[in-house]
């Protein structure tokens, strides 16, 4: 059976932030923590060779093996009998569909491997090395190395996949354009929401969703029939309703959702619910 994926056509493949960066050096007796988090990971072994310890399966990495654990997945690893290992680690955040097509381990070829190189050389122009789990930013990193970092992971990540495509007949990707359009609304939603207590603009929307303002605010209006930032003036208006049956003041209320002042809430509130805050307030009385 073949098996089927949907893709973003612009972004097929996008790393939204890095987590952490380990460089080990494992010995006999080491044994990395059991764990499981909702960020991707993926791990080198640049040297000797290891036990990784997947959903309870055992499995070896090997000299220029490459494994990714997708989030959910329980893991550890463990250093085999006399046998010293130097490991990359990288845990980073990407929801893309894609990185299931390559879960598992692989033997990288020459290509491959030099990305992974300059994945570790721009870290050590970021982060104080040896790297652990919590990074510490250099006194003077070099410029743009932490971007270049997500980058190589991104080239590395599409450049897998490519291969994978080339190698499997089982894999045919499709695109719903209503499946598609709705997974952008409702991330642009969740994120709206996310932000009642903030002040964002289109163009925060559009540098998270990695889509041009005019692209995301045209299916944003076409699948709710509102702009994203009249819906977010709405959503802000539906807490504040939610802030005045706790009695909350109108100054209070302007200052909490992050209103110019309390004067352009009222206005706001005016349009979104055809009442001022203190009509709507006396509605609610009993």
């Amino acid at each position: 059976m073949k098996k089927y994926f949907n893709y973003q056509v612009k972004k097929a493949l996008a790393v939204k932030s890095l987590i952490t960066i380990e460089w080990l050096d494992m010995s006999y007796g080491f044994q990395s923590p059991d764990e499981v988090h909702n960020f991707c990971e993926f791990a080198y072994c640049d040297k000797g060779s290891i036990i990784c310890n997947i959903n309870e399966e055992q499995t070896s990495l090997c000299q220029e093996e490459f494994m990714l654990i997708l989030p959910g997945t329980r893991h550890h690893y463990s250093a085999v009998k006399k046998d010293s290992a130097n490991v990359f680690i990288v845990c980073f955040q990407s929801s893309s569909e894609l990185l299931r097509i390559m879960e598992g381990k692989v033997k990288l070829d020459n290509d491959l491997k030099l990305i992974i190189s300059e994945i570790l050389s721009e870290s050590k122009k970021a982060f104080k090395f040896p790297f652990r789990k919590k990074l510490q930013l250099l006194d003077k990193p070099i410029f743009g190395a932490q971007q270049l970092i997500e980058c190589k992971i991104e080239e590395l990540l599409i450049k897998m996949t490519r291969r994978k495509l080339n190698e499997s007949d089982d894999i045919k990707f499709v695109m719903s354009n209503v499946e598609f359009e709705n997974n952008i609304v409702n991330d642009i939603i969740a994120f709206l929401n996310e932000k009642l207590y903030d002040r964002i603009t289109l163009q925060t929307v559009s540098e998270t969703t990695y889509y041009s303002k005019t692209y995301i605010n045209a299916i944003f209006k076409k699948n709710t029939g509102r702009s994203i930032m009249n819906y977010y003036a709405y959503l802000k208006i539906q807490e504040a309703k939610k802030l005045i049956n706790e009695g909350k003041s109108s100054s209070a209320i302007s200052e909490a959702l992050c209103f110019e002042n309390p004067n352009y809430y009222a206005k706001v509130f005016k349009r979104v619910e055809g009442l001022t805050p203190s009509e709507y307030k006396k509605t609610i009385k009993v």
